[in-house]
């Protein structure tokens, strides 16, 4: 691992997550948490199916993590599909109030090695992230013209119709 700002991160985070935002790899998520001293990042799992995998592999204890989805924007004749990225910091209720203050100040850190995120989520309970919740917020980081549709899972679109003024 390189160790920055007295924590340790895992040498292929960099590579997993430009697996993730590239389009020649199945990987569409990951999740690191914390070593149990509290000073490394340890990539705990990588999958490539969708949001349901991404959600159960978020444990009890604090994480960082991302993962893919696609915005797709069907009109007449044509269909044309966009990935979009979400940064996830996980902190459950659980955790201990010392390291999740001190998680805060990683999140700089984070941000520069998952680059590009269209939307930054910060939630406590995985049961918070949700298609419907997602769907709201991607809408408000689209700019005008708007997806009518996201793929959070492979091949089932929840429309978009209804959060297109949200």
């Amino acid at each position: 691992g390189v160790k920055v700002k007295g924590l340790t991160i895992p040498s292929d985070l960099g590579d997993i997550w430009q697996k993730i935002i590239g389009d020649d790899d199945p990987t569409t998520w990951l999740v690191c948490e914390y070593s149990s001293d509290g000073k490394a990042l340890e990539v705990k799992s990588t999958g490539t199916v969708g949001l349901t995998e991404f959600k159960a592999a978020l444990g009890d204890q604090l994480a960082w993590g991302g993962f893919r989805c696609t915005a797709v924007d069907d009109r007449q004749n044509t269909t044309s599909k966009r990935a979009k990225f979400v940064f996830v910091q996980f902190m459950p209720g659980t955790a201990p109030a010392m390291r999740k203050a001190k998680m805060g100040s990683h999140k700089g850190l984070l941000k520069d090695i998952l680059t590009g995120a269209h939307l930054d989520l910060a939630v406590d309970d995985k049961d918070d992230i949700t298609e419907g919740d997602l769907v709201s917020r991607l809408q408000a980081a689209t700019g005008a013209h708007k997806p009518n549709g996201y793929e959070f899972e492979p091949g089932v679109i929840t429309s978009a119709l209804g959060f297109l003024n949200g």
